[in-house]
Formats: C-alpha cells, sequence, structure tokens
C-alpha cells in the first residue's frame, strides 16, 4: 500500500514538473517579445505618423519593401496597409506601387490617381488609398507623381482589346487571329491557337505590358493545367523588377499575400519573395500581416470538384495550439502590434522562436487551407500582428 502511494505522488509530482516546464517554456517567448515588440497605435490611415517615424530608420536602405496579407479580405490588413504606403509615399519618396492584380485594371486606377480621367471603377477596399493619392499627385511634375501598377495578365480577352484599341497598324490577318483567341474561354484554348496569338504578339512593339502577355502566353500550359503556383510567382517578380528599375529612384512598394512575399519556398515552388530577395539581397525587406482570430472575407471552399461559393464572411476562431506563432502573439502585453524580425537577434531565446517553424495564419482567397509550417525568421522582416479582426 505504501509503495503504491509512493509511486502515484511521484508520478504526481514529474506530472506537475513536466507542466511547470512546458508553461515556463511557453512563457519565455511571449516575455521576450514583450520587450520588442511596438504598439499599433491607430489604424486610420490619415493619422499622424509619429507612432511609426521608428520605421524611417529601418527602411532607409531598402528600396523594394513588400507589403504582405494574411488574407484577401481582412479589413484591418487593408487600413494599415494604406497607412503604410502613405508614409512611404509621403516621408520615403516612394512613386510605385505594384499590385497582386491584373494589369488592364491597374492602369485605369493610374490614369485616375494622376488626374488623366475622373472616374472611374475600383472596390471599395482601395478607395480611401487611390483617393489620397490623386490629391497627393495634384500639381506634382510628372517626375513626382506616384504609379500603381498590376503584377500580372489573367486573361486575354482584356488583352486583346488593348491590342486592338492602341496598336495603330495591325493586319487584318493578325486581327483575325486575335478575335478568335478573345472568343474562346480562357481555360480553353488549344496549342494552335496559343502558337497564333503568340506570333502575333512577337511583332508588337517591346513595352512591359508586351513582355507580360508574352509570360502569360508562355506560362498558359503550366499556368491552367498544372495549378498556379510557382509558375505566377515567378512571372510577378519578374515584372516587380521590370517595374522597379523603370523608375527614377528605383523604389518599389509590392502588394501582395504573405504567401507570394515571403523569401522561401513555402509551396514547393519559389515564390515571387524568394526571386526578389535573391536579386536584392537585403534590399528588399517584408512585412507580414498576422491575425489571431476574427471576421474574413473569403470564398468557401464547398466540397472536392464543386465550385467555391461567392465571397463572404467567415469566422475563424482564435488559435489555441501551442505549434502555432498566434497561440504566443495572443499571449502579449498589446493586443495589436509590430515586431521587428531583426532585433529578435540580440535575445537568443527568441531568435530561436522565430527560426524554428510553427504554424502561421496563411488564408487566400479561399478558406482553406488556414495555416501554414514556416520560420517567420526565414520569411518575413517584419510582422503587423491583429488579435481580432473583421472582413471587408
Amino acid at each position: 500500500m505504501q509503495k503504491l502511494q509512493s509511486t502515484k505522488l511521484f508520478t504526481f509530482l514529474v506530472t506537475t514538473l513536466l507542466s511547470f516546464n512546458l508553461l515556463a517554456q511557453e512563457a519565455l517567448p511571449v516575455s521576450s517579445l514583450n520587450n520588442i515588440i511596438k504598439p499599433i497605435a491607430t489604424l486610420q490611415p490619415d493619422s499622424s505618423f509619429d507612432d511609426i517615424k521608428f520605421l524611417q530608420e529601418t527602411f532607409k536602405e531598402k528600396d523594394l519593401i513588400a507589403l504582405g496579407e494574411v488574407t484577401h479580405g481582412t479589413k484591418e490588413v487593408y487600413m494599415y496597409k494604406d497607412r503604410l504606403i502613405r508614409y512611404l509615399v509621403s516621408s520615403l519618396e516612394y512613386k510605385a506601387i505594384a499590385f497582386e492584380s491584373d494589369y488592364s485594371s491597374l492602369e485605369d486606377i493610374d490614369n485616375y490617381i494622376n488626374g488623366e480621367i475622373d472616374t472611374v471603377s475600383m472596390s471599395t477596399n482601395y478607395k480611401p488609398l487611390f483617393s489620397w493619392l490623386r490629391n497627393f499627385n495634384k500639381g506634382k511634375d510628372r517626375y513626382d507623381k506616384v504609379h500603381v501598377y498590376g503584377l500580372e495578365i489573367r486573361e486575354f480577352s482584356g488583352a486583346i482589346d488593348k491590342i486592338l484599341a492602341t496598336t495603330k497598324q495591325i493586319s487584318a490577318v493578325d486581327k483575325e487571329v486575335l478575335l478568335r483567341v478573345k472568343a474562346l474561354p480562357f481555360t480553353q484554348i488549344p496549342n494552335t491557337s496559343l502558337k497564333g496569338l503568340k506570333e502575333v504578339c512577337s511583332r508588337l512593339p517591346k513595352t512591359l505590358y508586351s513582355k507580360m502577355l508574352m509570360q502569360l502566353i508562355e506560362n498558359y500550359p503550366n499556368f491552367i493545367r498544372s495549378g498556379k503556383v510557382g509558375f505566377r510567382d515567378k512571372a510577378m517578380a519578374e515584372i516587380a523588377i521590370a517595374i522597379k528599375e523603370s523608375t527614377a529612384n528605383k523604389k518599389l512598394i509590392i502588394w501582395a499575400h504573405n504567401g507570394h512575399v515571403a523569401k522561401t519556398a513555402l509551396y514547393g515552388k519559389p515564390t515571387m519573395g524568394e526571386y526578389l530577395v535573391k536579386h536584392y539581397n537585403d534590399k528588399y525587406y517584408v512585412i507580414a500581416t498576422d491575425i489571431n482570430k476574427g471576421n474574413v472575407s473569403v470564398r468557401k471552399y464547398l466540397a472536392k470538384n464543386k465550385p467555391v461559393s461567392n465571397w463572404q464572411s467567415v469566422y475563424y476562431p482564435e488559435v489555441n495550439s501551442n505549434k502555432a506563432y498566434e497561440y504566443y502573439f495572443k499571449q502579449c502585453k498589446f493586443k495589436n502590434f509590430i515586431l521587428e524580425v531583426k532585433q529578435t537577434i540580440i535575445d537568443r531565446d527568441l531568435k530561436a522562436f522565430l527560426t524554428q517553424e510553427k504554424e502561421m495564419r496563411m488564408i487566400g482567397a479561399l478558406s482553406v487551407p488556414v495555416n501554414k509550417k514556416l520560420s517567420i525568421a526565414n520569411n518575413f522582416d517584419m510582422v503587423v500582428y491583429f488579435d481580432e479582426t473583421n472582413s471587408i
């Protein structure tokens, strides 16, 4: 009997000790994070930049800053990225912004913010930023104006309309080829039609747009038939480089999903960020955004081989797994904060914490997948964290 009681006591003590050690291990990164993180004072894009002026020292040696987003449908993420862009434009003289979006749609927006047209169709999510850029550009010399760009062409129909509208001399034969492709569904273009389109486009004036169009044609089989991962990223990286090098001060802001701007191959194929960090080294700076819980606008995955839903608000509960970064972030002293990853180098334990692979929110346009296992330190230079969010 006494032996049994001793065994139970020993088991209790071991279990208690293990639990205590586990709690201590979990508390360690939170305590270290609290010494480094800075609170997000406001989400209002038009507020004073006093609380983020410390970023000037961080950004002064950078000339390609990527603003990542944890989802494509989070209100707080859009507002804060808007605020960062206004800061970069007004305080650090960035004059080019490239979006993970279609080139043609951004071309109309660019005409709007530069006063060449007075009305344009745009998403309400971007309207405050584009209205601010239009006012910022008023009265400025053409070299001092800000321009926006799309990083890709996503279909041929609009591109063909643009070619026909802007190309002065185009033969009847070439026109017939273009119209034939335009009439086809984008996902069902045969190789013969694709070859004809490539021949026509090879005769177009050499511009950034014609280069993007040739990229889409060459990537089409992989883009359509083998999935988009990797192929889009390579094309977007090449266009980002071309846009950046065409600017007067060689500086560029990129607005895209965390998964595209990350510095390593998260999904088995090189990301846009991996190409860019190889090209620009430490001149490339990545700001990721992250969330713990809240509503997000996504297209809901219904079932295998079934079409996804239209955009709708989906609630994601808080993260309760200690295998995820958000589990530790949500315990920090600030609900919303900025974490400069470089500062973790001075703390050995925190450096190890951010280097090891843990799950992180990685929600795109679809409701799934939700998380991705990655190393923050190997992929991002800064994390902007929101504890609770709303859908756009």
